[in-house]
């Protein structure tokens, strides 16, 4: 529910810059704007087990009796009357009605029929004409490839009331759902105090979709369960729009406007992201080997003493620099000092590979006394909280290690995010007989 009196919705879809938010009058920091519960929940595409229905995460395989798909006791009716199931209870008919009841031989094999379950709830919630599904756009991108192998398959042979009823969905409304799901959700995730994901999922909120982006967000959200709340960061004058930022705050521009044409459709031309220096942070610059200073432009050259490198050595020390931070897994402090000081001869102090590897240091120091109480630790922390407050002005940045894990895991990405993560998923991606039992696998082989 929007604030009363705080906020009117603007545009219409299809044109411009379609729906969007304004402040009706002036909008204090830290004031809540909109509260809303999920029209659709549901596992994401690419997961760990979890329970289909409430997306908790799952230690081993439990299947439901009737469908066969991955639930927690609580969710089970075992656990509880299916009455109050709603989600899961309604698929599950369907499912049972046309023949289909799923046989997973480990995990992964149960992860792969993630993708076309949160499909399905918004198909057979009736509610998809209200989002934006970029539809045409779309057509024959890496991620619509993916669901026209492994999400239209099934669906498109569900039948109303059993095999003699009448086909559901069509391939077409199928792959708006898709992109409506793609284009609007939000991940929401609960972590214990130790840092372990407990449930992940993704919904899809009516109202939260309306907001746009911005890369210098003038709104941020919070989670209560699966309720979502967005609520101002700084003060915004009336007229303003109110926006949030799409992708990982720390993640630089080249990658977030990838992650926008790949998922989004959109280029973005904030502030931000027509400032080559991203607010004078330099998140995506290499160090200049001779005098220190950053590099910029392409070829990049040095701002303080002229000097360039070629396109090829700055993506060689790039990778060099990734590898490094991703497979570093130590308790040994010196491993974590010493790759500190090797990065920071190659890239600027807040490039966002170099940030990475702070982000896992302060989150070994959180369990290491001798690092926590160095210089080392006090300096990563200060830097990473300038970078946070400076990108995004107003928000509270005074964090420790541990509590910037979300940020930290959204930043890693390369170059070729999304198509890294398509290409694995079509590559390990596929329904056969470890996944259903007899009898329905001809339907979607045929």
């Amino acid at each position: 529910m929007w604030a009363e009196g705080l906020v009117k919705v603007e545009g219409c879809r299809g044109s411009g810059a379609g729906r969007y938010v304004l402040a009706a009058k002036d909008i204090p920091a830290g004031q809540v704007v909109l509260t809303e519960t999920p029209v659709v929940f549901g596992p994401k595409q690419s997961s760990e087990l979890v329970c289909v229905q409430c997306c908790g995460v799952l230690p081993e395989m439990k299947g439901c009796d009737t469908c066969g798909l991955p639930l927690c006791f609580n969710c089970s009716d075992k656990g509880q009357d299916l009455s109050s199931n709603s989600g899961h209870k309604s698929e599950c008919l369907l499912f049972s009605q046309n023949q289909i009841k799923f046989s997973f031989q480990s995990p992964d094999d149960a992860a792969k029929v993630y993708s076309l379950l949160t499909v399905l709830r918004l198909l057979m919630k009736g509610t998809l004409d209200q989002f934006e599904s970029h539809f045409a756009q779309r057509a024959d991108s890496p991620i619509w490839i993916y669901n026209e192998k492994f999400v239209v398959p099934l669906l498109s042979q569900l039948r109303d009331g059993g095999p003699d009823g009448q086909l559901l969905f069509t391939r077409e409304i199928i792959h708006e759902a898709a992109g409506a799901l793609d284009t609007n959700t939000f991940e929401v995730k609960t972590v214990d105090n130790t840092g372990s994901v407990t449930s992940i999922g993704r919904a899809l909120y009516q109202q939260s979709a309306l907001f746009n982006n911005n890369c210098s967000p003038s709104c941020s959200r919070s989670f209560s369960g699966q309720e979502v709340s967005f609520f101002t960061i700084r003060p915004v004058s009336a007229g303003e729009e109110l926006t949030i930022c799409y992708t990982g705050l720390l993640q630089p521009t080249n990658i977030r406007q990838l992650v926008f044409s790949q998922t989004k459709h959109f280029f973005c031309g904030c502030d931000r992201c027509r400032d080559p220096t991203e607010k004078g942070t330099f998140l995506s610059s290499l160090a200049c080997s001779s005098c220190g200073e950053n590099l910029s432009g392409s070829p990049p050259t040095c701002l303080g003493c002229g000097e360039s490198i070629s396109v090829d050595r700055e993506e060689q020390v790039l990778e060099m620099c990734q590898n490094l931070v991703k497979r570093l897994d130590s308790q040994e402090c010196m491993v974590w000092l010493n790759s500190l000081k090797k990065l920071r001869k190659f890239l600027s102090v807040y490039h966002y590979v170099l940030v990475q590897l702070k982000l896992k240091f302060m989150a070994h120091a959180a369990k290491c006394p001798d690092c926590c109480n160095s210089e080392v630790f006090t300096s990563c922390r200060d830097q990473v909280q300038w970078l946070f407050s400076t990108l995004q002005p107003g928000v509270e940045s005074n964090r420790s290690g541990p509590e910037w894990g979300e940020e930290g895991s959204k930043i890693m990405f390369g170059g070729d995010i999304v198509k890294q993560v398509i290409k694995s998923k079509l590559g390990n991606s596929s329904f056969n007989g470890n996944c259903m039992e007899a009898g329905t696998i001809a339907n979607l082989t045929s």
